[in-house]
């Protein structure tokens, strides 16, 4: 009894044992790669001790990988103990309490102390270690610096060996070398943004340009560009005086030249080329094709970030946008596709008018231009699958079944919402009113209908 007595002891020892070196790494763990990194370089310059740290973080992929292969060591270590220590003591003990197979026995000791092992080491050795450390991470992680260095030695050539296995087996299997690799996903770097956001790390104006960075990449041209009713440009026969004149009241330093119709632009004006014209004797002999600059013409099925490298590449800051019959679509700027990522950007010559503005309690204003996409969530609205409209004006056309005269303001309900056109221009419904109702007892009102 003594000689069992003490061998228990020891094997209690040893778990005990694995179980605080499995604890102290998994807390050295969440120390190194939670640390400050900012903090961590500024500190390295002055102190060796964190220039140490800086070494060991700089190589982020050796010692994950080192602390992934000495954690299931520890694991390996520390259920081999209890399964030696304990398993063969309550086989017995299930003996003398009830009779059964010899085969049941084993299965419900082994599968015992599987699961009370299972718990203590996630208990003792995940949780209870990064609760303990988490306000104290920075001077944790410089002190477990050597210790770290020496578990990465330590293993480095148990994970060679695995590695050298790893690569034998995936030429076997005809694995290339990217198929081992993890990849992280757009939407996994999404969510990531969106619990950031949640808890604080990340701000609103920073998750909002995140994800126009990754829209930026699916979103084509004619998403983006001016459309060809708002393109203000000057036909190839105008004067200088009609120029200045579009320049001053408009704002535009670049503008489109057409020539007979506005399907047919052949060039850009750099408003800044004439102004070596200011005093000029000679002005009156001006002609736009003496100063007019090529312009780049796109597809407007082209991808923005596409366009974006191209214009830069080219140095071009505007661009004409065709479409699939060579017609004007509209033109696109740098500044149009820096807003997509960034947001609106307003200059001195900028209106400040809002896309959707709020008059009253459940009465806004819209802009025709604005995208549904954007507008219905802010109404209450759910948009359809088949919806296939880029602006309010083409919807609310498609509502009322016509175009507008300017001289009316004519209103339609969809869902719980009345809309009332304010303003037309050139064919195009510029502002809209859009009214909530209180209740919305026609079922037909969902599709439309038009207010006599």
């Amino acid at each position: 009894m003594d000689s069992d007595g003490s061998r228990l002891w020891i094997f209690i020892l040893l778990y005990a044992l694995v179980i605080m070196v499995k604890a102290f790494f998994a807390a050295a763990e969440y120390a190194v790669t939670e640390a400050s990194d900012s903090k961590i370089r500024s500190l390295a310059e002055k102190d060796k001790k964190y220039k140490k740290l800086l070494e060991l973080v700089s190589k982020p992929s050796d010692m994950l990988n080192a602390f992934s292969v000495n954690k299931i060591l520890l694991n390996i270590c520390a259920s081999f103990i209890i399964l030696a220590g304990a398993g063969e003591r309550l086989c017995n003990i299930l003996k003398s309490a009830f009779s059964a197979p010899e085969l049941l026995y084993r299965i419900i000791s082994y599968l015992a102390l599987f699961i009370a092992n299972a718990v203590l080491i996630i208990v003792l050795t995940e949780f209870m270690p990064k609760r303990f450390i988490h306000r104290k991470i920075d001077s944790f992680s410089v002190k477990c610096v050597p210790a770290v260095k020496f578990m990465i030695k330590f293993v480095a050539p148990i994970k060679a060996v695995s590695l050298g296995i790893s690569f034998v087996l995936s030429k076997i299997f005809g694995l290339s070398d990217s198929d081992g690799k993890d990849t992280v996903t757009e939407e996994e770097i999404l969510m990531m943004v969106e619990a950031g956001n949640e808890t604080g790390v990340i701000e609103e104006s920073q998750r909002e340009m995140i994800n126009n960075i990754f829209e930026f990449g699916d979103s084509v041209v004619s998403e983006v560009m001016t459309h060809r009713t708002d393109i203000v440009a000057v036909n190839v026969t105008d004067r200088l005086n009609d120029i200045v004149y579009l320049a001053i009241n408009e704002g535009f330093s670049r503008i489109p030249v057409y020539e007979n119709n506005i399907d047919t632009i052949i060039g850009i004006i750099y408003v800044k080329d004439l102004l070596c014209l200011i005093g000029c004797e000679h002005s009156e002999d001006f002609s736009i094709p003496d100063f007019m600059r090529e312009a780049m013409y796109i597809p407007e099925t082209n991808k923005c970030s596409d366009v974006f490298e191209t214009m830069t590449l080219k140095k071009t800051q505007m661009a004409v946008v065709v479409d699939e019959y060579g017609g004007t679509a509209g033109i696109i700027t740098i500044e149009d596709l820096l807003e997509e990522i960034v947001g609106n950007i307003q200059d001195e010559y900028d209106e400040d008018e809002q896309e959707f503005e709020k008059i009253d309690d459940n009465i806004y204003t819209i802009l025709g231009s604005a995208d549904p996409e954007d507008i219905f969530p802010k109404l209450g609205l759910e948009i359809p699958e088949d919806f296939n409209y880029d602006t309010m004006s083409a919807f609310i056309v498609n509502l009322l079944g016509r175009i507008p005269s300017e001289d009316e303001m004519p209103s339609v309900i969809y869902e719980n919402i009345e809309f009332t056109v304010l303003l037309v221009e050139d064919n195009w419904i510029s502002k809209i009113k859009a009214v909530k109702l209180s209740g919305n007892d026609d079922d037909s009102s969902s599709k439309g209908v038009e207010n006599e």
